[in-house]
């Protein structure tokens, strides 16, 4: 067991809950009003908007997500994170994705999310999610 402080343990949950299929609930520990941005896509505001993205993509539905947190870090309320985000389509097809994020955590819940990622690399491998 870790020593992870509180808002270090949120954002771990928040990531074992998408990689255990919980994906309703990793949203719900957004706050309601939070501020979503995966750059360099158009910023999102809201916890409904942000399951709403995901969702019209296939998350917590026909796609798999794991999403593999490889180092973590924490700079006052904010929580760094670098990982490999693998989608998984139904005919087992995968992308895989180097992301770096930010979360900054603040009573209780997540306020801000952004993740920076290469939108190129991503497109050139989306079309393996087909089918």
């Amino acid at each position: 067991m870790t020593d992870d402080t509180p808002e270090i343990a949120l954002v771990r949950l928040f990531f074992e809950h998408i990689n255990a299929d919980r994906f309703d609930d990793a949203i719900d520990l957004l706050a309601e009003a939070v501020f979503y941005h995966n750059i360099p896509l158009p910023e999102i505001r809201g916890r409904e908007n942000a399951r709403r993205f995901h969702k019209t993509f296939g998350v917590g539905d026909r796609i798999r997500v794991d999403w593999k947190l490889l180092r973590i870090a924490q700079d006052g309320d904010t929580v760094l994170t670098e990982r490999l985000d693998l989608f998984t389509a139904p005919n087992g097809n995968r992308i895989a994705l180097p992301t770096m994020g930010s979360m900054r955590v603040g009573n209780g819940a997540i306020t801000e999310w952004r993740d920076y990622f290469d939108l190129a690399s991503f497109e050139r491998q989306a079309a393996a999610l087909q089918g």
